[in-house]
């Protein structure tokens, strides 16, 4: 009796394959591949068997499915396009937070190195004695949240600053999109539905708040905000699949990039 439930079973999974791949395939195609027969007898009408060309356009045209994820990347493409300027940190003729806080970051990231054991710091200076100083030294999360930065500016050298400061908002949107991405996908997981994920990570990521804070360059920020979305990224996997491995990949990976997911953690 379970032989015979086993096969029932592997015949409708074979049945509904070939439904959902008949609807799949269009009427050419279900024609020329439906028998041997049809299959090696020569093509008389041109509408019935697809060209190559027509194969390979079936191939690359984007599945329903992922339309949802294509208009998102479409929609945070357009942050790198017309993101206005992106080589100035001065304008308006006063510097303010979000000026600061860009300018301190550069200059943190710019002196991580080991030839000051990673100790950082934006401004140095000496003493009447010649003794070195350094202004608010802080050696916090120096890899994931600084050598990023480190790395985007490293290959333009110590006088091409609008190229240093292009590359770190560049950077910093770059994390900005892929937070969006983890957000869009622990969203669509939620609630069933790509579309309810992509409208609720438009009305999240289009904010105020969350823009101004992308467009500058700065760590405790716009690169935490893609630490805490891969732990709660994390979290909905744990809790829908039970799959702890993952939850503590993600959580350490997250808070190599900055303190605040320990606000998810803890309580979780």
């Amino acid at each position: 009796m379970r032989q015979q439930a086993a096969a029932a079973h592997r015949k409708n999974v074979l049945n509904r394959r070939n439904s959902a791949r008949d609807r799949r395939i269009p009427a050419g195609i279900a024609m020329a591949t439906a028998s041997p027969t049809h299959s090696a007898a020569p093509a008389t009408n041109s509408g019935s068997a697809p060209s190559a060309r027509q194969r390979r356009r079936l191939r690359l045209r984007p599945r329903p499915a992922a339309l949802p994820l294509v208009l998102l990347l479409l929609a945070l493409a357009t942050l790198f396009l017309f993101g206005g300027d992106r080589e100035h940190f001065y304008r308006d003729g006063h510097w303010d937070h979000h000026d600061w806080n860009s300018s301190k970051t550069l200059a943190l990231a710019e002196n991580l190195s080991f030839r000051h054991n990673l100790l950082i710091f934006h401004h140095q200076s000496r003493d009447a004695a010649g003794n070195l100083q350094y202004s608010a030294p802080y050696n916090r999360f120096p890899l994931g949240g600084f050598a990023p930065v480190k790395l985007a500016i490293l290959p333009f050298g110590d006088t091409d600053f609008r190229a240093k400061i292009y590359a770190g908002r560049m950077l910093m949107l770059l994390v900005f999109s892929g937070a969006a991405v983890v957000a869009y996908a622990a969203l669509a997981r939620i609630t069933g539905s790509r579309w309810d994920a992509l409208t609720a990570t438009l009305l999240a990521f289009s904010s105020y708040y969350l823009l101004y804070y992308a467009d500058m360059i700065f760590n405790e920020t716009t690169i935490d905000l893609l630490g805490v979305m891969l732990v709660f990224h994390g979290m909905t996997v744990f809790v829908q699949e039970g799959r702890f491995r993952q939850l503590v990949i993600k959580s350490c990976a997250a808070l190599l990039l900055g303190w605040h997911v320990y606000a998810f953690l803890l309580p979780f």
